[in-house]
């Protein structure tokens, strides 16, 4: 056997694990031996040993590659390799996927266990109520809580409002929303009706009017205790994206090429569109199958593009990059993705309690376009997430759209 040693050292945990392990061989070898009369106190059966040994085992090969890069063996004429380096990081890749779908469902599972919040209506009530903004981890996000402060403040100024940002993924907000830990967010028609397995399609194969969509969110709203409002106008809709060089090299333009395609492509994408079956769940059903997913947040989705780590990557229409013409959008000829068409969701307590709540907000109806959407995100993402720099975009699109309505 040859072994191949690289540079390193046994992490620390791994090296106590095995002081141990040596220590208490070294104690029952001496029991065995009578030494001291220890025998009379500590005995090791067969059975024990093999147990300590299989209990180290797992560490010792986690640990391998610090110290060793690779192991050759030799068994007659045939040379069997193995490249310990390779084994750490699909171990990493492994552990880094099961962390991405744990910290998933662990978002939208206390709001549940928890039950709803019993104070919820105490904190509406009152000279000086409060409401609570919910809100995903993401600039567009950002801004949208600005611009509902500014709708809320303009109908009632005297109104706390208490903005978590960022507050997890869309599960998380929808279940806090549900059980009224918040009292708002701002989420996508696209994602909405994913909860209750609403078709984005009509029977003859075309989509939905945005109305339509709303129309059938409230039905199933009434009974949750919450209600989407109009649209306001902008839309982020989810889509595939590549750079211009990779779509030429691999012949890719649209979704459907991807499935002959991605069997040997990368994807980088969020835990959340990794695990939503409008999304990753929804592509292999469509066909497509990628060689690799690279696990990432939601605001480092574009941190392989320069590392050409991934070849294909979860976009947004808003995306800066997509401005830029750093990556080009792959067409969806099959309307694979639904519209994500942006509207606010809010408590029906939070309205009934804070009258005029809802008039304000409508205020907002179609108070802008995706491409401004776009301009502002960009802003705000030049402005390293400056919570006034979205607050001061979100003053100018509300100033419009009072001058709209006047």
């Amino acid at each position: 056997m040859i072994v191949k040693k690289k540079k390193g050292v046994l992490s620390r945990p791994t090296l106590a694990l095995l002081i141990i392990y040596c220590l208490a061989v070294f104690l029952f070898f001496l029991a065995e031996l009578k030494f001291l009369g220890l025998d009379e106190h500590l005995r090791a059966t067969n059975q024990v040993l093999i147990l300590f040994a299989l209990l180290i085992f797992p560490f010792i090969i986690i640990n391998m590659p610090s110290f060793i890069q690779s192991l050759t063996f030799k068994i007659s004429d045939k040379e069997f390799n193995i490249q310990l380096n390779d084994l750490e990081n699909s171990l990493n890749q492994t552990i880094n996927k099961v962390q991405s779908q744990v910290s998933t469902a662990e978002q939208s599972l206390w709001p549940m266990l928890a039950g709803t919040d019993v104070r919820s209506k105490e904190r509406l009530i009152g000279e000086t109520p409060t409401l609570i903004i919910g809100a995903k981890a993401d600039p567009s996000q950002l801004f949208f809580t600005q611009l509902f402060a500014c709708a809320i403040q303009h109908y009632n100024a005297n109104i706390r409002l208490d903005i978590h940002y960022p507050n997890g993924d869309s599960m998380r907000n929808f279940a806090e929303l549900k059980y009224r830990w918040l009292d708002m967010y701002m989420d996508y028609t696209g994602t909405c009706i994913q909860y209750f397995n609403i078709a984005h399609k009509k029977n003859d194969g075309s989509a939905k009017s945005d109305t339509e969509i709303v129309d059938e969110l409230n039905v199933y709203g009434k009974n949750l205790g919450m209600k989407w409002l109009p649209s306001l106008g902008a839309s982020e809709d989810y889509c595939l994206v590549m750079t211009p060089e990779s779509m030429r090299e691999h012949d890719i333009e649209s979704l459907a090429d991807l499935k002959t395609k991605a069997a040997s492509l990368i994807i980088s994408a969020d835990p959340e569109f990794i695990n939503r079956k409008d999304c990753l769940l929804g592509l292999i059903d469509y066909g497509i199958r990628f060689k690799e997913v690279l696990p990432c947040s939601v605001s480092d989705r574009y941190a392989a593009l320069e590392s050409n780590e991934a070849d294909v990557f979860v976009g947004y229409e808003s995306d800066p990059q997509l401005m830029r013409k750093e990556v080009e959008q792959l067409t969806d000829p099959d309307q694979f993705f639904p519209r994500y068409i942006a509207v606010p969701i809010v408590s029906t307590e939070a309205l009934e309690h804070l009258n005029g709540l809802e008039d304000a907000l409508s205020l907002l109806e179609d108070c802008m376009s995706t491409q401004e959407l776009n301009n502002i995100v960009s802003k705000i993402e030049k402005a390293n997430f400056d919570p006034e720099r979205a607050k001061a975009e979100a003053a100018i699109v509300f100033a419009n759209a009072l001058k709209k309505r006047a």
